[in-house]
């Protein structure tokens, strides 16, 4: 049974060409904190990695020492995604960078196929020329069809923009609803772009905060993480927590045990895209009632 039935996070960045997708791609690559993620690029060649941590490189798949694999996407798609399912021990997650003319709604359906599960659509929209484009014909309906399919987004170079990003964030507001997050040359919260790191476990009350999965490092002040007590909750009762969380959480995440139904449930919150479902392969020992949210304060 492909890796026991478990299904990898799989999350698609996209976004329009020079809006920084390589350099946030970059950025996580070289902030991995452990995980094992395998990274989907147009060409490998462009993803800036420190010598010391390549282990081997042979044209068209760079592993690395920490233990992720970078690989060029396929001529034939379906055929890369095979030899990810073909690795023996599945990978923590996914990391696709569609080319700068993608469109994620139209990939999203294949991070839904047989072992992975689409985690997130982000897209990065460059704060300093977003208005701009947005006037040209056929780029203008591109970036919209790239923002109206995000969960959330990554406003880059707002550093530089004259106006600060104000200009692009109107622009973002007229198509998508998904919260803006600003990141200033590709350091972004692998947590944030990825999922909050690991299964959720505390031995006791005391512990609960020390026992949180590592949130610290690269975190901007505009961030807030904080823990949403749940106590005991039925399955719809649960879904109706996660959909009434504010606009502005970027990052939910919580494996929890409902008092009517017998698997675990577990959360997942990218932006707007919210989920909760059984987790059947997971020992219920493991649940704690609580969410960890990470909220975006503009």
């Amino acid at each position: 049974m492909l890796w026991n039935g478990r299904r990898v996070p799989f999350t698609l960045l996209g976004g329009y060409l020079g809006a920084g997708k390589t350099t946030i791609v970059n950025h996580v690559v070289g902030n991995a904190g452990g995980r094992r993620i395998v990274v989907l690029v147009n060409d490998v060649a462009s993803v800036n990695i420190d010598a010391a941590l390549i282990a081997d490189h042979d044209g068209t798949t760079l592993s690395l020492t920490n233990g992720c694999v970078c690989c060029a996407i396929a001529d034939d798609f379906a055929r890369t995604l095979e030899q990810i399912r073909e690795m023996p021990e599945a990978p923590d997650c996914v990391l696709m960078e569609l080319s700068g003319v993608g469109e994620p709604a139209r990939v999203a359906p294949w991070a839904n196929t047989t072992g992975f599960r689409l985690d997130g659509i982000v897209v990065a929209a460059d704060a300093d020329q977003l208005a701009e484009l947005c006037e040209r014909p056929f780029v203008g309906d591109t970036i919209g069809e790239q923002l109206r399919a995000a969960d959330l987004v990554m406003l880059t170079k707002s550093d530089i923009a004259a106006d600060g990003g104000s200009a692009a964030r109107r622009r973002i507001r007229a198509v998508s609803s998904a919260p803006i997050l600003d990141v200033v040359d590709g350091v972004i919260d692998v947590d944030v772009l990825l999922g909050l790191s690991g299964p959720i476990a505390v031995v006791g009350e005391a512990d609960r905060l020390q026992a949180l999965p590592s949130l610290g490092g690269t975190r901007p002040d505009h961030h807030v993480t904080r823990l949403v007590e749940l106590g005991s909750v039925t399955r719809d009762e649960l879904s109706s927590i996660v959909d009434s969380l504010s606009t502005a959480v970027i990052r939910a995440k919580a494996l929890v045990r409902c008092s009517d139904v017998e698997p675990l449930m577990e959360v997942h919150v990218v932006g707007t895209r919210r989920t909760v479902r059984p987790r059947p392969d997971l020992d219920r020992a493991r649940a704690v009632q609580a969410m960890v949210v990470i909220t975006v304060v503009e």
